[in-house]
Parts: structure tokens; C-alpha cells; sequence
């Protein structure tokens, strides 16, 4: 059978190639075919000049070990880094996300957003940490960002500082009755931000991703805006994963809603968050519980949130019994165990032995459990029988018609942890 002159395919019996149209007439037609250079040609060419390549980095590589210095990273290290974070956004969670397809019923802003100043992938600050991605852009192990000594950021002597049993919550009677609720009593919230929060809530609800009135309450009072970072600030309330710098992301607020609807906290409750990310989670934890615990394993990402939080306590006063560490979160905290409500927003394959020890007899934890290509998000109920016994029920949020991608439950050491960790 003959060979196609254009692409080496074999031709069909009419003489004419189905890969590129040769020897086709009309539309499909691939024009007078081109001399093919054999690819024997080619390959000594080839093979030279990759020799060269080789050659000359390993002849860098031994100057700059020489000198005592290291490569410097490359534009390229930089884009491939922000490509990476883009595909994510549309993939996967972060420290406390799940990807999600945003449907047309999802909401869009209904006023142009201010633009915003486009990350310049060539462009490395002198301060590494300034960049939100810089322990992958600089090419520096895991274990330079991570948190392998627990540091305390906030430990507050009074629990609580706020009482959330005193905080007025605002209507739900309409969209206006709600907007203006909000700006007299916070002035620094704008009217587009609270109507596309409510919009958000009313999807929520559709969904019944909220059910309870005190989680739909809270969803209302925490602005999402604070959290999400300004280069993403556009795609606030879009129901979607959105990175958040540091190789971690936001969840979109239907799963955060999920999640926490299915936590159901009480203001009396003790409630740990393994995996702070952004601090969304716990701000939106803090309007339903006094007493809230929150550990970050990145240590410049738990800084940045902190300070995010210290900027808004003086408008939400709850955001004070947020206590806070930057710590491997696999081992909890024990210094306020037992917890009535733990919630996980890192996947892992298993449960960690650890944190089922540290959730009380009746106590709840929300965690999504599975491979890297998927988890469900467990709800795992805890109770003791009057033998003593321990009884674990799991229960699947979604009722199995989904899962979600979260970034991994990373350890202090580098890598994941095992199933017989902690026990």
C-alpha cells in the first residue's frame, strides 16, 4: 500500500489520505502535496544538537556550583507555574475547595468589576515570599514553606472574646431589606458584593446545600470578598475552586456551604479546621460558633490569613475567637481536645487516627476522603456505647452524586501520611 507524500500515511484505495486530505478535491482538498524530508535525515541533526544542549547546561551547572550560587528560576518556571494554577482553578479545591462545574443557573456579577493588574509571570520579587507562588516558581522543597515547627499566630487568654448569642443577624425577607440591613450596619460592604452574596445564598438554597436558617445566616454576614485575594476578586461568588496563591485554593461557596450546613455548629461548640487556606472556612465557622481553631500548614499562607483576619476583627467582632496555628494539622490541637465539630478541607485517602480521638462521643467531622483523582465528603459521626465501645457511621454528603477534588493533605515532613499514622 502507498504512503502519502505529505504525512507518510498509508493512502486509502482511491488514492487519497484520511489524516491530511491528499489527493481530496473541494473543501478537504490538501493542496499539491510537499516533498516529505525523511525523518533518517532529521535525526542525526537531531541528536547532535541535543548533545550540544547537554553539553552547555552541564557546563553552567559546574560554573555557578563553583561560584557557591544557585540557577536562578527562569520566566518560563514562572509561567508554567501560573498555567498550573489556572488549570487547577478549574479542577480542584484548595486548602478548602472542591472543583465544581458552574452552571447556568450560577449568578455572574451584574456590574463590571474594577480591573485588575494582570501577575506577570516574569517577574520575581527580590522577597520570594512577596510572590504567591514562590515555593514553586524558585523551585524550593515543600519543606522550606511548611510549617515544621507548630507556631502559634493567635491564642486569645478570653474564650470568648465576641459572644455571637449577642450579634443580631440580618433579615431574609428581600434582597433590598438585606442590602440595606447590611450597609447601615456595616458601612465598608458594597451594594454588588451583597447582592451577588445573596444571589450566591438563594442558589445555596435551590441546591439545598443550606438547610439550616443560623448556616444561611452566617453564609450572609461573611464577606467572601475579604478572602478570595484581589487577583481573583472578580470571580468572588463563582461557584468554583480559585487559587489563592501558595499552590492552594478557595473552595466555590456551594461546597463550603455544604460542608458547613452538614457541620451544623452550635454557638457552644468547640470547632477545628484542618487546612485554614484562605480563612473563609473559619470566618464563616466564627458567626456560628464561639469557639473556633484553625491550623495552616504553609506557614506564609497562615501569616497572610492571620493578618486578614487582624484587619477585619474591629467589622466582625467574631473573628477574635478565631484561635489560630500554623502547624501539621494531622495531629490536631491537642491543647483544646476534645472537639464537638472537626472539619478536614484537605483531601487524604483515610481518616486520620488522630483527629477521630480528638472529636468528642456525639461529635461530627466533615472530611473528604478518596484518591488524588476524587473524594467523597464523608460526614462521620462519633459515638461510644455504654461498653465503651466506639461506633463510626459515615455518611456521604452528596448521596453519592458527586465527588470533588481538594489539594492534598500534605505533611510537615513532605509527602502525604499514611493510613497507620497515629495510632
Amino acid at each position: 500500500m502507498a504512503s502519502c507524500p505529505n504525512c507518510g500515511f498509508d493512502l486509502a484505495a482511491d488514492g487519497t489520505c484520511r489524516v491530511c486530505g491528499y489527493g481530496k478535491t473541494g473543501p478537504e482538498a490538501a493542496g499539491p502535496a510537499k516533498k516529505k524530508t525523511s525523518p533518517r535525515r532529521l535525526r542525526l541533526p537531531l541528536i547532535i544538537g541535543a548533545f550540544c544542549v547537554l553539553v552547555a547546561a552541564g557546563a553552567v551547572v559546574l560554573a555557578e556550583r563553583a561560584n557557591g550560587s544557585q540557577p536562578a528560576p527562569t520566566a518560563s518556571a514562572g509561567s508554567a507555574v501560573a498555567t498550573s494554577a489556572a488549570n487547577q482553578n478549574a479542577t480542584s479545591t484548595g486548602s478548602s475547595g472542591g472543583s465544581t462545574t458552574v452552571q447556568a443557573a450560577d449568578v455572574q456579577p451584574t456590574s463590571q468589576m474594577a480591573a485588575q493588574p494582570a501577575a506577570t509571570a516574569n517577574t520575581h520579587p527580590a522577597n520570594v515570599e512577596d510572590s504567591p507562588y514562590f515555593h514553586v516558581a524558585v523551585g524550593a522543597s515543600p519543606l522550606a514553606v511548611r510549617a515544621a515547627q507548630p507556631l502559634v499566630l493567635y491564642d486569645p487568654a478570653t474564650q470568648p472574646v465576641f459572644n455571637i448569642d449577642t450579634m443580631p443577624y440580618p433579615p431574609l425577607t428581600s434582597e433590598d431589606a438585606y442590602v440595606a440591613w447590611m450597609q447601615k450596619r456595616y458601612p465598608t460592604e458594597t451594594a454588588h458584593f451583597l447582592r451577588w452574596r445573596w444571589q450566591r445564598a438563594s442558589i445555596a438554597l435551590a441546591r439545598h446545600r443550606i438547610t439550616h436558617q443560623r448556616v444561611l445566616e452566617a453564609f450572609l454576614l461573611t464577606p467572601r470578598e475579604w478572602f478570595v485575594r484581589k487577583f481573583n476578586l472578580d470571580k468572588t461568588y463563582s461557584n468554583t475552586a480559585i487559587p489563592i496563591g501558595f499552590g492552594q485554593t478557595i473552595s466555590g461557596p456551594d461546597l463550603v456551604s455544604n460542608m458547613t450546613n452538614a457541620l451544623d455548629p452550635q454557638p457552644d461548640q468547640r470547632v477545628l479546621e484542618i487546612g485554614t487556606g484562605s480563612g473563609y472556612q473559619s470566618a464563616f465557622l466564627s458567626s456560628l460558633s464561639n469557639y473556633c481553631y484553625t491550623i495552616e500548614i504553609v506557614r506564609p499562607l497562615a501569616e497572610q490569613t492571620n493578618q486578614i483576619y487582624l484587619d477585619h476583627t474591629k467589622e466582625l467582632p467574631q473573628l477574635g475567637n478565631i484561635h489560630r496555628m500554623a502547624a501539621d494539622g494531622y495531629y490536631g490541637w491537642p491543647k483544646y481536645a476534645p472537639f464537638d465539630r472537626i472539619i478536614v478541607t484537605t483531601g487524604i485517602d483515610h481518616i486520620p487516627p488522630v483527629l477521630l480521638r480528638e472529636l468528642k462521643p456525639g461529635g461530627i467531622m466533615v472530611i473528604p476522603v478518596g484518591p488524588p483523582t476524587g473524594q467523597v465528603v464523608l460526614k462521620i459521626t462519633k459515638t461510644v456505647d455504654a461498653k465503651g465501645d466506639v461506633h463510626i457511621t459515615r455518611e456521604d454528603i452528596y448521596h453519592g452524586s458527586r465527588k470533588e477534588i481538594f489539594v492534598p493533605f500534605t505533611a510537615a515532613t513532605g509527602g502525604t501520611h499514611n493510613v497507620g499514622e497515629g495510632k
